[in-house]
């Protein structure tokens, strides 16, 4: 869910960048982004003690942690449980890409908290605890984190003017309210929510949302891409719409150097993977328990920033 916000997120920085700089004036826009809190604002921050500036320079991969919060209107959204968590990884000299899903309910360690499903992290201890959840479970360090909301998600897509999206079983769902028959669907922002949202429809449940979080950010970014370059001076209102609405403590030029970094990757060059996991029971709660064989995908995204296959 929050993928598909942050991509855009990122997108947008870049594409002012890239537009000012076709006009030459590269120079930071303005007003700068927000540093106190708005509505429904898009979070990215450096995580502490990454060193992150040989990634942006392509000297080894880069990796963000991507989270969507549970949080409804008028909560923190770093104060209730994740709704989504997403690593993307991102090679800048092969110029590819991995969106690695890690489904919400995953029974995992939580540095300091005991055992629990994953999402508790973010309640727990907010988006740095999620890091470091992540980071333990997988040995991947993170450079950054990101992190919105569902009205986050909402107004990205509607200001896309919808995303083309690919149903490829039925999703007929009373908690999510997804409403979709098999085939490709023109969504606008709520019923992207919803297709985001709905694990009921699926066998595989928790597994299933994941992936498809992770196709509704490479539907985002393709709709973007096509929208921008048709025609990028049209997309400048929502482009300032979307930085107003940006809350990071970066400083201009790494957030940029982030930006550019994105759009040097083509969606048709990301893998969108789940980690390998079965659904089942821990007392009377439905958990995730990620399979053992995960390890080695793990390990190749950490050295390549990539994970071949699907």
């Amino acid at each position: 869910m929050a993928a598909a916000s942050v991509a855009f997120l990122v997108l947008v920085v870049g594409a002012l960048v890239v537009v000012r700089a076709k006009t030459g004036t590269a120079e930071s826009p303005t007003p700068a982004p927000s540093m106190t809190p708005v509505a429904t604002p898009l979070t990215i921050e450096p995580v502490q003690g990454a060193t992150f500036v040989p990634a942006l320079q392509g000297k080894r991969p880069l990796f963000v942690l991507v989270l969507g919060s549970d949080a409804r209107p008028g909560q923190g959204i770093d104060k209730e449980r994740a709704d989504s968590i997403h690593i993307i990884g991102i090679n800048l000299k092969t110029r590819r890409a991995t969106i690695l899903g890690i489904p919400r309910d995953s029974w995992v360690p939580i540095p300091g908290h005991g055992t629990d499903k994953i999402n508790a992290s973010l309640s727990d201890g907010g988006p740095l605890l999620t890091v470091k959840t992540v980071e333990a479970l997988t040995g991947i360090h993170i450079d950054f984190y990101a992190i919105t909301s569902f009205v986050g998600l909402t107004n990205m897509v509607n200001s896309l003017g919808g995303v083309n999206v690919k149903v490829t079983q039925p999703m007929h769902d009373q908690y999510s309210r997804a409403n979709f028959d098999p085939g490709t669907h023109h969504m606008n922002g709520k019923e992207a929510l919803e297709f985001a949202r709905d694990r009921h429809s699926f066998l595989s449940g928790d597994l299933t949302r994941s992936k498809n979080q992770g196709a509704l950010m490479l539907d985002a970014l393709s709709k973007f891409q096509k929208n921008f370059w048709d025609n990028p001076i049209r997309l400048f209102g929502t482009l300032k719409s979307v930085w107003l609405n940006i809350r990071t403590s970066l400083a201009a030029p790494i957030l940029y150097r982030l930006a550019l970094t994105a759009t040097q990757v083509k969606p048709s060059d990301v893998n969108n993977l789940v980690v390998p996991a079965t659904t089942g029971m821990q007392g009377a709660e439905s958990v995730v328990f990620i399979d053992p064989s995960a390890k080695a995908l793990y390990a190749q995204m950490k050295r390549t920033g990539t994970i071949s296959g699907s």
